[in-house]
């Protein structure tokens, strides 16, 4: 059996499979109709197996034709990439690029990022949605998402970065005016600053390696908003728990300070993810090669001790 298959008889096997016509096909591969057939019928002879099952109504892939078809794919995502790096180095990228996600995550990870981006490439225009809601890329036309807790549709694509973990900070000056927290139970004697997810049970559980402890609250304001939680902690109006991305850039400023640092509250998994596509517009893929390292230097990984000891955010509204 011969084992130098014809490229472009593959090429115009999986455009079949794909569009579910020779017409189709052969439209996007810029022949008749008849040369798509007769590649076809070349390439079973090579293989000696018959791929397409073929009535006048619809067309099934046979075992075998299952079996090439990934091959087929790759080399068309292959030959797409190609074609990409060398445009890569011709051509400024133009049009637009529509991304979402929570307000925490597009003020403290994203923001930056996609203005540096941007920079380096000024025939793009993007935007950035910042909600509390989760949106739906495919019906809302949205190329990329930054999305917390989970993906849950099987029409995107994951690229998971990293993890978030929720640790608690006060001001320096609220701290100096009140009990020291030595440990979680002296935060009952603590103002308390939530988010919402705990409005109608104000507990915070902590944790600490195997231990855990749930504590009850003295909530004196309550936000759905985690850069609103962190301006009025930084005014010392009381005691709050923030995604650790949130908290540290205060901390570092001298803002906040870090409340019982060897305890935490849950962790979330954080994922780029996008609709499913082939190939993936060359814009999308060079913004998620850009991000995914960059946002992976301030997250936890999978194997840092907390993350592998802590349990997950229970079930929660999908913002961070």
């Amino acid at each position: 059996m011969r084992t130098n298959l014809s490229p472009d008889a593959l090429l115009s096997f999986e455009a079949l499979v794909r569009l579910g016509s020779f017409t189709a096909a052969a439209a996007e591969r810029g022949c008749a109709k008849s040369h798509v057939s007769q590649q076809l019928r070349q390439l079973e002879a090579e293989l000696g197996s018959v791929l397409l099952l073929r009535t006048t109504r619809r067309m099934t892939l046979t075992d075998a034709g299952a079996r090439l078809l990934p091959h087929a794919q790759a080399l068309r995502e292959l030959l797409g990439r190609a074609s990409d790096d060398v445009a890569d180095v011709q051509e400024t990228l133009q049009g637009a690029l529509h991304l979402s996600t929570t307000p925490s995550m597009a003020q403290y990870l994203l923001a930056d990022l996609l203005a540096e981006f941007a920079s380096q490439h000024p025939g793009l225009q993007i935007r950035l949605d910042a909600l509390n809601r989760l949106q739906d890329p495919v019906q809302e036309g949205l190329d990329l998402c930054l999305r917390a807790r989970t993906v849950g549709d099987e029409r995107l694509v994951a690229h998971a970065v990293g993890y978030s973990m929720e640790r608690l900070y006060a001001a320096p000056a609220y701290l100096a005016r009140h009990p020291a927290i030595g440990s979680p139970a002296v935060l009952q004697q603590h103002r308390v600053l939530i988010n919402d997810d705990f409005q109608h049970n104000p507990l915070w559980t902590l944790y600490r390696g195997g231990e855990a402890v749930a504590v009850p609250l003295d909530v004196r304001f309550c936000s759905d908003n985690n850069p609103a939680l962190a301006m009025t902690a930084i005014a010392g109006h009381g005691v709050c728990q923030l995604p650790h991305f949130v908290g540290e850039r205060y901390r570092q400023l001298g803002l906040l300070q870090a409340v019982l640092p060897d305890w935490h509250g849950h962790f979330s998994p954080i994922y780029l993810v996008h609709p499913y596509r082939r190939p993936l517009p060359r814009k999308s893929r060079l913004l998620i090669d850009f991000l995914l390292p960059r946002l992976r230097t301030q997250l936890y990984a999978a194997d840092h001790p907390d993350v592998a000891l802590a349990p997950p955010t229970a079930a929660r509204r999908p913002g961070v």
